[in-house]
């Protein structure tokens, strides 16, 4: 009982405070002659995240174990839909939400400046489910069987803040291809959107490469990238920068830096 409360708490702020009934009300899906609307079938994802269901199949033995089959479309019906729906009418639903945080001071800069982070992650792998959009690899197992793995895969541009990170976008990796070229879109196109959001964007070693960081300049960002050693031309180059001027140093936790600033 004390869930139910608490969820419902949930739906009626975020109704309240980003109207997100009437915002998902836009999306729209490619089916011909639809039962069921496309608000439900948002609604029913954003109840699926809400209550922490990992997957479809999780929220199918919810739906079942608690009699909601009235109130929820079917899983099937949930995944065909999701199949169609207009990405671009979905990331102006994310968008919407973002000015309406930011309106009401719910994001906050990090060291007072709006951080962005882009990064790669793996989100779903299976050894007997696949689609066109499926990367694969060669698994070995404990008793050395190979099996063929399925996975995807996506970039992700976050909007980093102290207490509240915020996802602007994400774009897939598709198949026979890195996540340089998938972070080029995302960034690209989160600089259309967002073009005020951030100041700053900050990316692992895979990241310190000419084309990131000119595509940054032009929409005016500055960019932050791991230089590992084994790039020792830019390490080197980095090194004898550091004898220009004094680094600053501090610490956090049981972390020490060094700082160096060069204008």
């Amino acid at each position: 009982i004390k869930k139910v409360r608490m969820f419902r708490k949930l739906i009626r702020y975020s109704n309240k405070i980003f109207d997100l009934f009437t915002i998902i009300a836009s999306v729209t899906d490619k089916r011909i002659k639809a039962q069921i609307s496309t608000v439900k079938i948002v609604a029913a994802i954003i109840i699926m995240y809400f209550t922490n269901q990992g997957s479809l199949n999780s929220l199918s033995q919810e739906i079942a174990f608690k009699k909601l089959k009235a109130c929820v479309p079917s899983v099937s019906t949930i995944a065909r839909t999701a199949d169609s729906m207009d990405l671009e009418e979905i990331r102006a639903v994310g968008l919407e939400i973002y000015k309406k945080a930011r309106a009401k001071k719910m994001l906050e800069p990090f060291c007072g400046m709006w951080v962005g982070v882009v990064d790669g992650h793996e989100q779903i792998t299976s050894y007997y489910c696949k689609c066109k959009y499926c990367k694969s690899r060669t698994v070995t197992r404990k008793d050395g069987v190979k099996d063929i793995q399925y996975y995807h895969e996506f970039t992700a541009f976050i909007l980093a803040g102290p207490k509240v990170s915020f996802i602007l976008d994400i774009e897939p990796i598709l198949p026979k291809e890195g996540e340089l070229t998938s972070a080029y879109r995302l960034i690209e196109r989160v600089c259309k959107n967002y073009a005020r959001a951030f100041s700053v964007v900050i990316g692992d070693g895979l990241y310190l490469r000419k084309t990131v960081f000119n595509l940054l300049e032009r929409h005016h960002k500055y960019a932050i990238a791991v230089l590992k050693e084994e790039r020792r031309q830019l390490f080197e180059e980095a090194n004898r920068l550091s004898l220009l001027s004094e680094p600053r140093e501090y610490r956090q936790g049981r972390t020490y830096y060094r700082v160096w600033d060069h204008c």
